[in-house]
């Protein structure tokens, strides 16, 4: 009798312990993808300066610097990371719509 009551109180102090450690591994996991996607948005900005602070006149150039930005984003989906792929996409033409909505136009006709 005097065991069962021990083993209970055991398991009554083991359970919510393990339970909260879960809880932490689950807050740890998710600071760590808002970081991932905060580091994908400040990505996705700094590609789209390289567009909004230049004069396009050869559309081969143009495209060429497309790419390059393309295979940035890429890297996230090589990762399995499909969230900051989409928080990159979503800076890099969120930022070039607000400086220069028309070269934004442009760049969108093209993808």
């Amino acid at each position: 009798m005097k065991s069962s009551v021990v083993i209970n109180a055991i398991i009554g102090l083991i359970f919510p312990v393990m339970s909260s450690c879960s809880g932490c591994a689950e807050t740890e996991h998710t600071e760590e993808i808002t970081a991932e996607i905060t580091a994908a948005q400040m990505e996705g900005r700094s590609a789209a300066r390289t567009f909004v602070n230049r004069e396009w006149k050869d559309s081969t150039k143009l495209q060429q610097q497309l790419i390059e930005a393309k295979s940035r984003r890429g890297k996230y989906i090589d990762e399995g990371k499909p969230e900051c792929a989409a928080a990159y996409d979503s800076a890099f033409i969120s930022t070039i719509r607000a400086v220069r909505p028309e070269l934004a136009r442009s760049i969108e006709r093209r993808q």
